[in-house]
């Protein structure tokens, strides 16, 4: 919980083949970083320009690119920021195997002392009931990928948060915050595309300030309900906010992009996408120009 936030936090997408863009730049990034060189080429980059977080999720290639950074020395030289769960893995395993099939197939991957940790609740079947419980069954075993890695936050994934907002899901997001704090010791953190309501119901739920990252951009692009809604929460300044998509799936420019994330003072850092050691000098420099991050401490070269 001591871990302070990165400003700039290296975003996941390129690495996975991720873009809001189009198909055909999710493809090309695919090919890109098929080659662990590439990522690692980027990392390195990056961590000598001062920024030293990185946002990954639990897709199938996460330990990949984790077991590459620390080969390479330079895993110890970053935060990491979990974003889980996985959600497409587990729809897609959730088509194939039904909802019992997947539950035992994450079980089956879960080392003995987590399956003796939840053996006294009672049976699967019981298990399946109590969804609070399997909550916190399914954040400890997608946290067994960064084991022994620094990580500085964990984020829910906003399919997840979403739900729990529109259901009111209170206890399940309070006993998310309380299990990471408790069993990990680090923060719990949210992401959503409704800014303005996890505001309101977290106030009301009496979840003191959280960590959220959420989207910011002059285009108002996923902004909900509205861009002017989502800076009226942000300038109530009860969360700590981490920006994302601030280019608008590349609609904007970033001079433009980082100029308007300036005028909101309630920005605690910004989650960025970048795909070569050119690109990422360009942003970098930007958003130090526009926002006044500077690069981490212990940077090298920045």
């Amino acid at each position: 919980m001591t871990v302070a936030i990165d400003r700039i936090i290296l975003g996941h997408n390129q690495f996975i083949g991720v873009s809001h863009l189009s198909q055909d730049a999710a493809r090309s990034r695919v090919e890109r970083f098929s080659e662990m060189g590439r990522v690692g080429e980027l990392v390195r980059f990056c961590i000598e320009s001062g920024v030293r977080g990185m946002m990954l999720s639990t897709h199938p290639r996460a330990r990949d690119i984790l077991d590459y950074l620390e080969a390479e020395g330079l895993a110890g030289e970053l935060t990491f920021y979990p974003l889980i769960p996985y959600a497409q893995g587990y729809v897609r395993r959730m088509n194939a195997v039904g909802m019992t099939g997947m539950v035992r197939e994450i079980f089956r991957a879960a080392p003995l002392s987590t399956k003796a940790d939840i053996a006294w609740e009672g049976s699967l079947g019981y298990l399946r009931k109590d969804f609070t419980r399997l909550l916190g069954a399914f954040t400890d075993i997608e946290m067994l990928t960064f084991r022994g890695f620094k990580v500085g936050a964990v984020f829910l994934h906003d399919a997840f948060v979403d739900l729990a907002l529109a259901l009111g899901a209170a206890e399940q997001v309070r006993f998310f915050a309380e299990h990471v704090e408790g069993r990990h010791g680090v923060r719990p953190a949210f992401v959503t595309m409704n800014f303005p309501l996890l505001v309101d119901s977290f106030q009301r739920w009496g979840i003191p300030k959280p960590l959220v990252m959420t989207t910011f951009n002059r285009a108002g692009f996923q902004m909900n309900p509205s861009r002017e809604a989502c800076e009226e929460a942000l300038g109530r300044d009860l969360a700590d906010v981490v920006a994302m998509s601030t280019l608008a799936a590349g609609y904007l420019g970033p001079r433009e992009a980082y100029g308007y994330l300036a005028s909101l003072p309630g920005i605690r850092s910004i989650a960025v996408g970048v795909s070569t050691p050119e690109h990422a000098r360009e942003t970098f420099g930007l958003i130090r120009e526009k926002v006044g991050f500077g690069p981490d401490p212990g940077a090298e070269g920045a």
